[in-house]
Protein backbone atom coordinates (compact mmCIF):
# COMPACT_ATOMS: atom_id res chain seq x y z
CA UNK A 1 0.00 0.00 0.00
CA UNK A 2 1.19 3.51 -0.75
CA UNK A 3 -0.01 7.03 -0.05
CA UNK A 4 -1.94 7.36 -3.33
CA UNK A 5 -3.85 4.14 -2.61
CA UNK A 6 -4.65 5.45 0.87
CA UNK A 7 -6.03 8.68 -0.64
CA UNK A 8 -8.23 6.63 -2.99
CA UNK A 9 -9.65 4.58 -0.11
CA UNK A 10 -10.42 7.72 1.91
CA UNK A 11 -12.07 9.33 -1.15
CA UNK A 12 -14.20 6.23 -1.74
CA UNK A 13 -15.23 6.17 1.93
CA UNK A 14 -16.13 9.86 1.84
CA UNK A 15 -18.30 9.49 -1.28
CA UNK A 16 -20.06 6.43 0.14
CA UNK A 17 -20.50 7.68 3.74
CA UNK A 18 -18.23 4.94 5.12
CA UNK A 19 -15.52 4.72 7.77
CA UNK A 20 -11.94 3.55 7.18
CA UNK A 21 -10.17 0.70 8.97
CA UNK A 22 -6.37 0.88 9.01
CA UNK A 23 -3.95 -1.91 9.91
CA UNK A 24 -0.68 -0.62 11.38
CA UNK A 25 2.53 -2.06 12.71
CA UNK A 26 3.40 -0.93 16.23
CA UNK A 27 6.93 -1.08 17.70
CA UNK A 28 7.44 -3.73 20.37
CA UNK A 29 4.13 -5.44 19.51
CA UNK A 30 3.92 -8.87 17.93
CA UNK A 31 0.52 -8.33 16.32
CA UNK A 32 -0.62 -5.43 14.19
CA UNK A 33 -3.32 -3.02 15.36
CA UNK A 34 -6.52 -1.90 13.67
CA UNK A 35 -7.65 1.71 13.91
CA UNK A 36 -11.10 2.83 12.80
CA UNK A 37 -11.42 6.35 11.40
CA UNK A 38 -15.07 7.40 11.57
CA UNK A 39 -16.61 9.20 8.59
CA UNK A 40 -16.73 12.61 10.30
CA UNK A 41 -12.95 12.47 10.91
CA UNK A 42 -11.86 11.37 7.43
CA UNK A 43 -10.60 14.76 6.23
CA UNK A 44 -8.69 15.46 9.44
CA UNK A 45 -7.04 12.03 9.58
CA UNK A 46 -6.14 11.93 5.89
CA UNK A 47 -4.39 15.28 6.29
CA UNK A 48 -2.58 13.88 9.35
CA UNK A 49 -1.41 10.83 7.39
CA UNK A 50 -0.34 12.96 4.43
CA UNK A 51 1.64 15.31 6.68
CA UNK A 52 3.22 12.71 8.98
CA UNK A 53 3.80 9.58 6.86
CA UNK A 54 6.17 9.11 3.92
CA UNK A 55 5.22 7.70 0.50
CA UNK A 56 5.62 4.13 1.83
CA UNK A 57 3.22 5.01 4.69
CA UNK A 58 5.91 4.86 7.38
CA UNK A 59 5.59 7.39 10.18
CA UNK A 60 8.24 10.07 9.61
CA UNK A 61 9.45 10.12 13.21
CA UNK A 62 9.39 6.31 13.67
CA UNK A 63 9.56 4.10 10.57
CA UNK A 64 8.55 1.09 12.70
CA UNK A 65 5.00 2.49 12.63
CA UNK A 66 3.64 1.71 9.20
CA UNK A 67 0.19 1.56 7.61
CA UNK A 68 -0.02 -1.88 6.03
CA UNK A 69 -3.59 -1.94 4.79
CA UNK A 70 -6.74 0.14 4.68
CA UNK A 71 -10.33 -0.60 3.82
CA UNK A 72 -13.55 1.42 3.60
CA UNK A 73 -16.08 -0.14 5.99
CA UNK A 74 -19.35 0.51 7.76
CA UNK A 75 -18.37 0.32 11.44
CA UNK A 76 -21.23 -0.51 13.78
CA UNK A 77 -21.16 -1.76 17.33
Amino acid sequence: MNKEQLREIFAYAKINNLDVALELTVPTRVATEIIIVKYDNLDYKLKYYEDNYNSKLELNRCADVKILNAKAIKFEI
